[in-house]
C-alpha cells in the first residue's frame, strides 16, 4: 500500500470510528434514573451503608426480646444488604428500589397504636384494590371487548390483606415482608 492509500484507509477509519460514537443510542433517563450507576453514584458511599444496615439487621435478629418471626425478617433483611453490597462491590448496578428495600430497618417491635395505624393502612389499601377493581369492571363493560374480566388478582390481594390484618388484630407474629407487600396497591392490570 502506497502512502496515500495508507492515509485514505486511516481517514475512512476515523471516521467511522466518529459517526459509530455519535451515532450510539443514549439510554433513557427514567432508565438512568431507576437504576444506581457506579458512576453516578458513590457506590462506597452506598457499600458503606449496605454494611451498617446488615450489620444493625444482623444485631436485631440477635436481641433476645424479638420474636422468632420477626428475627426472619431481620435476617432477611441483612441478606438484602449483604446482596446489594457483593453486586456494587464487584461493578453491577443495582436498581434504586433494591439498595433502597436493602437499606429499609423495620421495627423491633409494634406498639398498639403502630399496630391500628397500620391496620388503617391495610384496609385503605383494600378499599382502593376495590375501588381498581370496580374501574377495571366498568371499563371492560363499556368497551368492545368480549375478552372475561379476570378478578384473580383483586381477590388473591384481598384475601392476603385479610391474612395480615387478622394476624395483626390477634396479635399474632408478621413477617414486615407480608405487611409492605400488602400494603403496596398494584396498578390495574387493564
Amino acid at each position: 500500500m502506497n502512502n496515500k492509500g495508507k492515509q485514505l484507509f486511516l481517514m475512512t477509519v476515523l471516521a467511522s470510528t466518529v459517526l459509530l460514537f455519535f451515532a450510539m443510542p443514549v439510554p433513557p433517563s427514567s432508565e438512568a434514573s431507576t437504576t444506581t450507576s457506579l458512576s453516578s453514584q458513590r457506590p462506597l458511599q452506598l457499600v458503606q451503608q449496605l454494611d451498617a444496615a446488615k450489620k444493625a439487621d444482623w444485631n436485631a435478629a440477635l436481641d433476645p426480646s424479638v420474636s422468632p418471626v420477626r428475627r426472619g425478617t431481620f435476617l432477611n433483611q441483612m441478606n438484602k444488604a449483604d446482596r446489594a453490597s457483593k453486586e456494587l462491590r464487584h461493578g453491577f448496578a443495582v436498581p434504586q428500589s433494591e439498595i433502597d428495600d436493602a437499606l429499609w430497618a423495620p421495627p423491633r417491635h409494634i406498639s398498639p397504636e403502630e399496630r391500628a395505624q397500620l391496620i388503617r393502612k391495610l384496609e385503605e389499601s383494600k378499599q382502593q384494590d376495590e375501588r381498581n377493581e370496580q374501574q377495571m369492571l366498568n371499563d371492560l363493560a363499556w368497551s368492545r371487548s368480549a375478552a372475561p374480566a379476570n378478578t384473580a388478582i383483586f381477590d388473591e390481594r384481598e384475601q392476603q390483606i385479610d391474612m395480615v390484618v387478622k394476624d395483626l388484630e390477634i396479635g399474632a407474629p408478621v413477617h414486615w415482608t407480608a405487611i409492605k407487600e400488602a400494603l403496596v396497591v398494584p396498578t390495574s392490570p387493564y
